[in-house]
């Protein structure tokens, strides 16, 4: 949402010049039953509110926690709770990230989502865990932030908050086993409490299905080897019959021919691997982004981005090409790492060019991946103590030209990204 509002709509004190913005926010806010409103803020204390409410001439969202605490940090949601002025609701549970122009890549304000306490509560404890137990919020105080419907002692609280030292981890306490993970940046935790008694009868459960398990791998490795034993003895006494005839028959190396055709199945399925992979990278080569390009460029929801190592001449002449070389490769492997299992393929184009192709990947998604792939290269240290790694990229959608002309936009916005300063992302 915050992308969007960046990308589609711009701050402005003039009513009828926020009419689209109101739209866009109001439709969000009708698919989420436990929102209370949303909250579109610039740096200057222009604001716009939803449901729409007579605006409070003293109030200024920007001496608000949520929006001070927000633009600290670019990159991730804060999660605070508050009071909700315009309704007179004391507690609500308010998300907010920071709008950041997709252009320039500075802060335009802070967008805000204030949900109902109670509502949410309600919706998470109508969800159906994965067994017996209970979840809630709490902070790393110890305080409840979302109750799973009864309350818990504030001495249990205390006593997960001291345990929960880490990003995400288990602890048993006083007959109960906690399973918890930090969400946002203040450190809240989701917490799920089973009872001892519960994990036993899982453990229970889950061991007689490994024991039936390996019983029935037992009795079909007996079964596997009485049928090689028969088929070695046939193979064996067809050899002895063709040691003692001065003859072999055919049937005698059929296993024979059978083994050797499968070796050159495997022999030309690696030949035909290596001729597709770059031998540095260990990306996908020129040849294989061709073969793909063309049929990525025929479907719907596809895009493609060019990126290019800023300064890369100057990194090969000032520590050799060796360095370059660990430069192209630490490239490589960071992108590999931030795809996850998205649909993302990446390839060496050429040189210190590397081409990555999105299939049924939206393009918020793209540049968000495009983004963190270069700011994990940009923040990467070398063993040589000066070298500053970037790059820069062009983005833009497949289809509707030929692939020629794709690749030549996708080269134009690079060009413009390292014209107008390097080291970002342009799409188009």
């Amino acid at each position: 949402m915050a992308r969007t509002a960046a990308d589609q709509h711009k701050f402005s004190t003039l009513e009828h010049d926020d009419l689209a913005l109101r739209n866009w926010l109001i439709e969000r806010l009708r698919i989420m039953p436990d929102a209370v409103s949303i909250i579109h803020a610039s740096n200057d204390g222009h604001y716009t509110r939803l449901p729409y409410i007579e605006s409070k001439e003293t109030w200024d969202p920007r001496k608000e926690p949520w929006f001070s605490i927000a633009v600290e940090d670019t990159d991730t949601a804060h999660y605070s709770v508050t009071n909700d002025i315009f309704t007179h609701k004391e507690r609500v549970l308010t998300i907010s990230l920071p709008v950041i122009d997709g252009v320039d890549g500075s802060n335009d304000g802070v967008l805000a989502l204030n949900l109902d306490a109670e509502k949410s509560e309600a919706i998470l404890n109508a969800t159906y865990p994965p067994m017996k137990s209970r979840t809630f919020v709490m902070t790393k105080e110890g305080q409840m932030v979302i109750s799973p419907g009864y309350n818990i002692a504030d001495s249990t609280l205390q006593a997960i908050a001291r345990n929960a030292n880490a990003f995400r981890g288990e602890f048993f306490l006083n007959g109960y086993y906690y399973f918890y993970r930090t969400i946002g940046p203040q450190a809240w935790f989701v917490v799920q409490e089973v009872a001892e008694s519960e994990m036993k009868q899982l453990v229970r459960h889950g061991s007689i299905k490994v024991l039936y398990g390996m019983v029935l791998t037992q009795v079909i490795l007996l079964f596997c080897w009485w049928v090689l034993r028969a088929a070695l003895n046939t193979i064996y006494m067809r050899i002895t019959n063709g040691i003692r005839n001065g003859t072999i028959k055919q049937t005698a190396v059929e296993e024979l021919l059978f083994e050797e055709i499968h070796s050159a199945q495997q022999r030309q399925e690696k030949i035909a691997q290596d001729a597709l992979t770059d031998g540095l990278t260990g990306l996908a080569n020129r040849r294989a982004f061709d073969n793909d390009a063309e049929r990525y460029n025929g479907l719907a929801n596809t895009h493609i981005a060019m990126i290019d190592v800023d300064n890369f001449k100057k990194i090969n002449d000032t520590w050799g090409h060796t360095v370059g070389d660990v430069v192209l490769k630490t490239l490589a492997e960071l992108g590999l790492r931030l795809r996850g299992l998205e649909n993302i393929t990446l390839y060496r184009y050429g040189g210190e060019e590397i081409a990555v192709l999105f299939r049924d990947v939206s393009v918020e998604k793209a540049q968000s991946y495009l983004e963190k792939w270069r700011i994990s290269v940009h923040t990467r240290s070398f063993r040589e103590a000066d070298l500053r790694v970037s790059f820069s990229a062009g983005l833009c959608k497949m289809g509707g030209a030929s692939l020629s002309d794709v690749v030549a936009q996708a080269d134009q916005l690079l060009y413009q990204a390292k014209k107008t300063g390097k080291n970002k992302i342009l799409a188009g």
